[in-house]
This record gives C-alpha cells, structure tokens and sequence, in this order.
C-alpha cells in the first residue's frame, strides 16, 4: 500500500474520515468529512503526529525552528509533532500555540510556550483546509508578533475546493501570504484510494459512494 493510501485508510479506521452525506461549514453538501478531533487515544495521536513529522522533514528540514499550532486543534497537533520530530528524527524544535482569550494575569498575553524572543521561522500546523478561515486568522494574529517569521503551513487534508476566486484554499493561501503550503494528503489521493475495489472493501465503503466523490470534486473542485 503506497504511503498516501496508507494514511488515507489510517484516517478512516480513526474515524477521522468518515464518507456518508455530511455539510460543511460553508454549506456545502458533501459526501465525505474530515474531523481530527477524533483521534483521542496516546496511540492514534502518535501515529498522527508521525506521519506529521515525515511531511515536516519532507519539506521544512532544516528551514524552521517553531511549530505553531492555533486552538484548538492545532494545539495537540502542534505538540505531537514537536515530540514525534525530536524522538524518531532527532531534530529539537520549540512550539507554540495560542489562547483564544487573551490571559490578563500572570505572565498575561495569547501565546503559550515559545514566545519568539529571536528572530525564528515558524510553520504552522493545521488539521484541514477547506475555506481557510483559520489559516487567515492565524496569518492576522502572527504578522503583529514580532520575530515569528512564518514561512510554511503544513495541513493533514487539502479538499481542494474551490474559492470565490477559483483557485483552492490552500493556493490562496500561498499567494496571498507568500509562504509555502503543503498536505499530507488531498482529495484526490482520498479518490485514488477509493478507486481501488480492495480499498473500498477493507473500510466497508457505502455503495456508490466514489461516484458521489467524483460528482463533488467535479462541481466543487479547484484544478
């Protein structure tokens, strides 16, 4: 099994990807959801978080130095990878994440963790890109803090679904902000996966569902 089917079927068996006949946040009748806040035991986090890593290795090796993951699940991500990348690829890198209210007491403000008193490149992690509301915010929140230079993002699932532009989130968001922007995984991949009979079986996938895909990445998707 290649390595993007495995992750694929790793994400179903979590219950992080589930198919059926779902809306998401803007709408938008789907036939497939992805929620990563599904993985809730050490073990699925760990496998998560590894396969997190390898795509940080893959594509930020030795340019960053800070994981930056927004709440809240980015959070738990964030820290993961951080343990994942220090354990198995002996790379030590600080992280940080924010607090949805600003802390008034103690040591006061939004971030926790590392608190970018250097300079330092920063790639964010996410779990799922589809509008890119999220990845906006967090882009806002991190330009008025000074020494946190963010160079990349770096998400588990790219929907490749088109915006008012016609280009995808993910796209949008390296134009727009100028970093660079990858996935573990995109919805093609989530296709290729399900072409394969076997595949479909091994997840007990719902009749018809590739064909429901297909029409959903054909009315939806960006190119």
């Amino acid at each position: 099994m290649s390595k993007t089917d495995t992750f694929v079927k790793f994400l179903v068996d979590s219950g992080a990807l589930k198919f059926g006949d779902f809306v998401t946040k803007s709408g938008r009748n789907t036939p497939y959801f992805i929620n990563t806040g599904e993985f809730r035991t050490g073990a699925s986090l760990s496998k998560l978080a590894e396969f997190y890593a390898e795509a940080f290795v893959e594509h930020f090796d030795g340019r960053a130095e800070n994981l930056y993951g927004p709440a809240y699940k980015g959070i738990p991500l964030c820290a993961a990878t951080a343990m994942k990348l220090s354990d198995v690829h002996a790379k030590n890198l600080s992280f940080t994440y924010n607090r949805k209210e600003v802390k008034d007491h103690g040591e006061g403000g939004s971030l926790v963790g590392y608190k970018y008193a250097e300079k330092t490149n920063v790639v964010i992690i996410e779990d799922v890109i589809t509008a890119g509301t999220s990845v906006n915010e967090t882009m806002q929140a991190l330009k008025n803090i000074e020494n946190a230079n963010v160079i990349g993002l770096l998400i588990s699932v790219d929907r490749k679904e088109k915006l008012e532009n016609g280009k995808s989130a993910l796209q949008t968001v390296q134009e727009e902000y100028g970093i660079e922007a990858y996935s573990i995984v995109n919805i093609n991949d989530i296709i290729a996966f399900l072409e394969k009979e076997e595949n479909r079986k091994a997840i007990n996938a719902p009749e018809g569902i590739l064909d429901k895909v297909y029409a959903y990445r054909e009315m939806w998707g960006a190119k």
